[in-house]
């Protein structure tokens, strides 16, 4: 008791309840990184029990709002060039172009995996996304159904192949999306790219973990019997929630499969302005007040651990002896060393590269972007194109 009553009187109850502090959020972090996250990296498709026909036959929607040469240019032939032996790419043009629109059918002309159908034409009536991927989902030939968005090309001709893994073992189907700024390179951008990369760390971490609970827009599928089982889309008064809500409602651990490969990664366009950038993070946000609590804390415990963490240690080194500030010192330096690590792991299975090194810089400020890009307001209402 003696020794124990000097450390005590030595470092005082504050001292030591802050260092106390202090480990127990290293090792919460801890978790998260070398645990949780970790768990991407080590996930394999290929180990789960194959429960349908191999090489299924897919349907890939599309739908299009407005009139988009790039659409036309890069994105449509990327989805028609693609290798493999059954599949087809149904399109759903919301517009009144007929010129566009007689493009289009011309290119529908010219590939027998094509697929067209022509919605809108009326001002007064919006059509939303919901109605507009209905559309699609009714005129689609095959049960595998595979949901992209205009400004997303797959990074690979193999890409309907590789997701048809996917459909192998389970009716629901995820994989990931990257963005490609406009302005690449800048630390802006690099910025942009570790706040979506740890977006969907968070969320891929609950995918491989049995708990999907949302998705990439441009990148994720389930079966036409799962849909008509449910009835279709829930939260029909959202433009959004076409993925994260209707997939909240209908992946179970048994029906999920997450095709995490290079060949099974989507590009999508995003541009380099901070206001759009936020204004498209925001939108696809919108939907987190209908989440359920697990899936709302799911990221929000690792940020508020790693706020406390830093606020702990900033103490730590300020107001401790000096030989428990080494010691907090050290704690930070071995926390950096991890989140490296394991940045470096997952984003390599999420199909980003060469941002792990800066991503000290996220780290840091990750909880002002995060708070940035929460939705403000009603913008379920908006539609993103």
């Amino acid at each position: 008791m003696t020794i124990i009553n000097d450390i005590i009187a030595h470092y005082t109850w504050y001292g030591i309840a802050l260092l106390v502090l202090l480990v127990t959020l290293f090792f919460v972090q801890l978790y998260y990184y070398a645990i949780a996250y970790n768990r991407i990296y080590n996930y394999r498709l290929m180990r789960r029990r194959t429960k349908r026909g191999e090489n299924p036959p897919v349907s890939v929607i599309v739908a299009i709002r407005g009139e988009s040469e790039h659409f036309l240019e890069i994105e449509l032939p990327s989805l028609l060039a693609q290798e493999y032996h059954t599949f087809e790419v149904v399109v759903i043009y919301i517009g009144a172009d007929m010129d566009y629109f007689r493009e289009l059918q011309r290119i529908r002309e010219n590939n027998a995996h094509m697929r067209l159908t022509k919605l809108g034409g009326n001002e007064r009536i919006r059509i939303s996304t919901k109605q507009a991927l209905n559309i699609g989902i009714k005129s689609a030939h095959y049960d595998n159904l595979l949901f992209t968005t205009p400004g997303a090309v797959p990074r690979s001709n193999e890409w309907i192949a590789y997701m048809a893994k996917g459909f192998e073992r389970g009716l629901v189907i995820a994989a990931p999306a990257v963005p490609n700024f406009e302005d690449g390179g800048t630390l802006r951008t690099t910025l942009m790219r570790t706040a979506e990369l740890h977006l969907w760390r968070n969320a891929f971490a609950s995918a491989v973990n049995g708990e999907l609970y949302c998705a990439p827009r441009s990148n994720f599928g389930f079966t036409h019997k799962l849909y008509d089982s449910t009835r279709g889309y829930n939260h029909l008064a959202l433009d959004n929630g076409d993925n994260d809500l209707y997939l909240q409602s209908v992946a179970t651990p048994k029906r999920t499969a997450v095709v995490l490969s290079p060949h099974s990664v989507v590009v999508e366009d995003r541009s380099s302005r901070w206001r759009e950038w936020i204004e498209y993070m925001r939108y696809n946000n919108s939907t987190r007040e209908h989440y359920p609590l697990r899936a709302k804390l799911a990221g929000s415990r690792e940020r508020g651990s790693r706020i406390l963490f830093f606020l702990a240690a900033i103490c730590s080194l300020v107001v401790l002896p000096l030989e428990l500030q080494i010691a907090a010192a050290v704690l930070v330096l071995i926390r950096y060393a991890i989140v490296v690590w394991s940045s470096q792991r997952t984003a390599r299975k999420l199909g980003e590269s060469g941002i792990a090194k800066l991503y000290w810089i996220y780290d840091l400020i990750g909880p002002i972007l995060e708070f940035m890009t929460r939705s403000r307001g009603n913008n379920s209402a908006k539609v993103w194109r």
